[in-house]
């Protein structure tokens, strides 16, 4: 599910934003308009040849020199960071075309454009090529020179390669075809050609592999010796491309013990057995005793005391290190008193001596350890570490031991302090101290945001919220080019042709290669086109935090309304927990196989729409009315499960019911609701909870409507 983006709840003044990008000259190319200066760039096609993968080729001529100097004006971007900015963004489309697609041209080459893909894929090139020159204007040429071109990577020669990965520059593409065509080309063993593609490191690890391969073969073995130790010692196993690599490397006599030994560590803390009987036998055989006391910690941590002898030796250190750590996550009581009387008889580096008691410190935490507790909160101060700072205060939180509380909150660090949750909470102590002049002072500080806490601290003083919202106009001169960008028109093109991944890859790309003041112009014109992922990832990207019409759009509010209103809900609270978990992009899938606006897992899907009596199918969770119609009546079926309150029914649709019901049994005592949502045990679930709520305030606010955080019976239950 998607995770808020830090920093959604920033301050802001309210203020009127007016934005325009003005067109700078890069080397007297860039127009005003946004077109390019000279020939038109477009692909040039000869009569068939003999590989018809290779049909377009003459553009070699027309293009690179104006390629070469698009570079040079990216190169000068490092020196000086306000030139070329328009010329930057305009390489998301003119490395495929400068001419705009008049629109009584568009549904014949949007129906010529798919004759042609399937012409690709189906290797029908007589028709392709007849197909092609007719498009070369159209938007998605380039996407057709890609899909020609990965058909067959190992017909390709290296300098069409370049060719293509200089004309898409700027795009998605370059990428995609480098991971097919190098990919061939390691395959084939293709090692000039894949240097003369790639000539330096790729970030692929099967392509690294084939890289130093490559640069094995042309006789650099320092650079793939190198190469190979630095992929070999690794925790996991590596692709198969690799093995040549190592095997060479390992027959040259370059491979060691010190490497051996680095690499079962890593296995070891990965929790690969497997591999580490492998590398144990890759090792001499003065090192075998020391594999086999590794494999032995692996297996029984807990006879590390009476199976190693304390010594100087640093692999005594080390797998004394690696166990403790392991043998934390399952018994740190235990695992702790091994840890000390390793401690007095021998002496560790920083680095072993952090490994094992940052372990022991946050898996102690973990098991809310009232045994190591003593020695965790020394720990806590000497570690430095916020995250293991915060499992404190949240376990201090849960016991309601405010004395504990104010104790480790001066153990954060100051940036940790600013956080909204620690002020909030450092407040609440103030409160309770008697100290009302610093409470209500620190209280009226944090309501000043807009975020879950700075609602809690008004709902505390009474106080409004504030929303702090900014209006964002684009100049209307600029309103009309930035419509014909043509990765606007790239955009518009794939969603029609249902391609939406390739789609959100083109928003990304320009994203990464525009600034703030054009992200938020970007933002703006997807959101008049309907693109309210691609608005709301824009807008975040810019740090527009207050910009709330980007960042919490309205769409489907009738469909929002209507279901709502038939299962007695706030239209609000669908619409918060939609932007939530999919930023109400409809296609949106989730690494775990839930679906759609709302996010409806296939299985909870199925199981409510039999309850409802509703035809359904898996696919059809992708379709907007059928998404919010099972996900309305799955959230409702919360809700009447605990009692219509909404902290335990989003905390159920994040994390399931059966683990709310637990953490409520589990409890020692009660807690109020903001202790309750503050303890919550996963932190995606914590976060999720408190951003729906404040969420469905924002949408109430942006609909006119006055509600609250929490509502009475809400604050007033005990938990």
């Amino acid at each position: 599910m998607l995770q808020r983006t830090p920093g959604w709840h920033k301050k802001r003044r309210k203020r009127s934003i007016k934005i325009g990008l003005n067109a700078i000259q890069c080397h007297g190319m860039l127009l005003p308009n946004g077109r390019w200066r000279g020939h038109q760039m477009h692909v040039v096609h000869r009569q068939p040849l003999a590989n018809p993968a290779l049909a377009y080729h003459s553009l070699h001529r027309e293009i690179l020199p104006r390629s070469r100097a698009v570079a040079g004006c990216l190169e000068r971007v490092t020196r000086l960071r306000w030139r070329c900015i328009a010329g930057v963004l305009a390489l998301q489309f003119l490395a495929v075309n400068a001419v705009a697609v008049q629109a009584s041209e568009l549904p014949v080459d949007r129906e010529r454009y798919s004759d042609a893909v399937v012409a690709i894929d189906r290797g029908r090139w007589t028709e392709y090529q007849q197909l092609r020159p007719a498009l070369d204007e159209y938007p998605l040429a380039m996407y057709l020179d890609y899909f020609e071109l990965s058909r067959k990577p190992s017909a390709v020669r290296p300098g069409d390669a370049q060719l293509f990965l200089q004309r898409s520059a700027g795009t998605p593409l370059p990428n995609r075809f480098l991971a097919v065509y190098l990919q061939r080309a390691g395959q084939e063993q293709r090692w000039r050609d894949f240097l003369a593609v790639m000539p330096t490191e790729p970030n692929s690890i099967e392509l690294k592999c084939y890289y130093f391969r490559a640069r094995l073969a042309a006789s650099d073995p320092l650079a793939a010796w190198e190469g190979a130790e630095r992929l070999w010692v690794h925790g996991e196993s590596r692709p198969k491309a690799c093995d040549p690599l190592f095997a060479a490397w390992q027959k040259a006599g370059e491979l060691d013990d010190e490497a051996v030994w680095a690499r079962l560590l890593k296995a070891f803390d990965a929790r690969q057995r497997s591999l580490m009987n492998y590398v144990a036998r890759q090792g001499s055989a003065d090192l075998q005793p020391w594999a086999e006391r590794l494999l032995q910690a692996y297996v029984q941590p807990d006879q590390m005391q009476k199976r190693l002898q304390p010594g100087d030796d640093p692999k005594v250190a080390d797998i004394v290190a690696h166990g403790t750590a392991y043998f934390a996550r399952y018994k740190p009581e235990a695992a702790l008193v091994q840890w000390q009387y390793f401690q007095q008889r021998m002496v560790f580096t920083a680095a072993q001596q952090a490994q094992a008691e940052r372990e022991l410190a946050l898996r102690s935490l973990f098991a809310r350890s009232d045994v190591n507790l003593a020695w965790v909160e020394e720990a806590l101060a000497r570690l430095g570490d916020d995250l293991l700072v915060e499992v404190r205060l949240r376990w201090a939180l849960e016991e309601q031991d405010w004395s504990a509380l104010a104790a480790n909150l001066q153990k954060l660090s100051v940036e940790g302090s600013a956080a909204p949750a620690w002020r909030y909470w450092r407040a609440v102590l103030y409160e309770r101290d008697g100290e009302t002049a610093l409470a209500q002072a620190l209280f009226r500080e944090v309501a000043g945001e807009r975020d879950y806490y700075g609602f809690l601290a008004a709902d505390r003083l009474g106080l409004p919220y504030q929303f702090n919202p900014q209006v964002v106009t684009v100049a209307a001169e600029r309103a009309g080019p930035l419509r014909e960008l043509p990765v606007v028109q790239r955009i518009q093109e794939l969603y029609h042709h249902d391609e939406e991944n390739l789609a959100h890859s083109e928003w990304y790309q320009a994203l990464q290669l525009t600034t703030p003041e054009e992200q938020v112009e970007l933002a703006a014109l997807a959101a008049e086109l309907g693109w309210h992922r691609m608005a709301i990832d824009a807008a975040n990207r810019a740090q527009a935090w207050d910009a709330l019409d980007l960042r919490f759009p309205l769409p489907y509010r009738d469909t929002f309304t209507r279901l709502a209103a038939q299962r007695g809900l706030q239209k609000t609270e669908l619409m918060a927990i939609a932007r939530r978990e999919s930023a109400f992009y409809a296609g949106a899938r989730s690494p775990v196989g839930a679906r759609g606006l709302m996010q409806v897992m296939p299985a909870t899907g199925r199981e409510v729409a039999a309850s409802l009596g509703t035809p359904h199918s898996d696919s059809a969770l992708y379709d907007v009315e059928h998404n919010v119609l099972l996900g309305s009546a799955y959230y409702r079926q919360l809700l009447d499960r605990y009692d219509s309150n909404r902290v335990l029914a989003l905390a159920a649709y994040n994390a399931g019911p059966h683990r709310v019901t637990r953490w409520l049994n589990a409890a020692d005592a009660t807690v109020p609701v903001d202790v309750w949502i503050e303890t919550i045990p996963f932190r995606e679930t914590r976060n999720y909870v408190q951003a729906v709520l404040a969420y469905n305030v924002v949408f109430q606010y942006q609909l006119g409507e006055s509600g609250s955080l929490l509502t009475e019976r809400e604050r007033q239950l005990a938990y």
